[in-house]
Parts: structure tokens; C-alpha cells; sequence
């Protein structure tokens, strides 16, 4: 009995050895500087393209409010035209222009919109995938976001 208790005292202690090795030299793994750099590089780009999406939200959202606006105009104009005038008819067809016009900034708006939204979505996926959880030294983390060396935005 005695040696049976010796034995799995034994395994375990080689299993925790095993398990302590193996887990701290997983911690101590070194990080290439250019790794980190491009996580800081990815970063740097989700933050930036994040502003460029809400500009391109913003303004698609912009130009419904303005087709809604002109919508609610002419619908209000139209009760009040005079068919026999010429210049209610024109103010009439001039306020159909606009909402014309602004009608045809909604594609233009909404794929540009969406673009930002994939290209923000891509970045943050791609830092995610690349950089999240790793154990970086946080302090050749701070030293390369002081003077990191990214790529232009596209």
C-alpha cells in the first residue's frame, strides 16, 4: 500500500513540475519588437478608422434627415400649390429639385458608411486575432507606441 501512495505522490509531483515548466516558460515567451509594433500599429489604425466610420454614420444620417425634412416639405407643399401660378409651381418643382438631389446623395452616403463600417470591422479582427491576450512587456509596449513605425492607412 505504502508504494502505491509513493507513486502517485510521485506522478503528481512530476505533473505539477511539468505543469509549473510549461506554464512558465509560456509567460516568458519573447515578443519580436516588430510584432508588438504592428499590434500598436493595429491599434492606432482601428482607433483612426473608428472616427472615420462615425464621420461616414454621421453623414449618412445627415442626409436621411435632410430627405426626410424635404419629404415633410413637400408634402406640406403640395395641398398648398396653385396650378394656375406659375410661381408656386416653380417654388414646388425648385423644393422637388432638392429632394431629388439629396435622394441621390443616400447611395453614395450608405456605401460609403458601410466601407468604413468593413474596413474598421477588418482592422479591429485583425488586431483581435494578432494581439489580444498576448502577454507583451508592457514596457517595450510603451516604448515602441512612443515611436512606432506604421504603414499609411488605406
Amino acid at each position: 500500500m505504502r508504494w502505491i501512495g509513493s507513486r502517485h505522490a510521485t506522478v503528481l509531483g512530476f505533473g505539477i513540475l511539468a505543469f509549473c515548466a510549461a506554464g512558465g516558460a509560456k509567460a516568458q515567451i519573447p515578443y519580436e519588437p516588430a510584432e508588438i509594433n504592428a499590434c500598436v500599429c493595429l491599434q492606432a489604425a482601428s482607433a483612426a478608422l473608428a472616427g472615420d466610420k462615425d464621420a461616414k454614420s454621421q453623414r449618412l444620417a445627415a442626409v436621411n434627415q435632410q430627405l426626410a425634412d424635404l419629404d415633410a416639405q413637400l408634402a406640406s407643399a403640395r395641398s398648398q400649390i396653385d396650378v394656375n401660378n406659375r410661381d408656386s409651381v416653380a417654388r414646388y418643382k425648385a423644393l422637388l429639385e432638392r429632394r431629388d438631389a439629396a435622394y441621390g446623395q443616400i447611395s453614395p452616403a450608405q456605401s460609403q458608411a458601410a466601407a468604413a463600417v468593413a474596413r474598421y470591422n477588418a482592422t479591429v479582427d485583425e488586431h483581435n486575432r494578432r494581439c489580444a491576450g498576448r502577454p507583451f512587456n508592457s514596457a517595450l509596449v510603451a516604448q515602441i507606441a512612443a515611436h512606432p513605425n506604421c504603414p499609411p492607412l488605406q
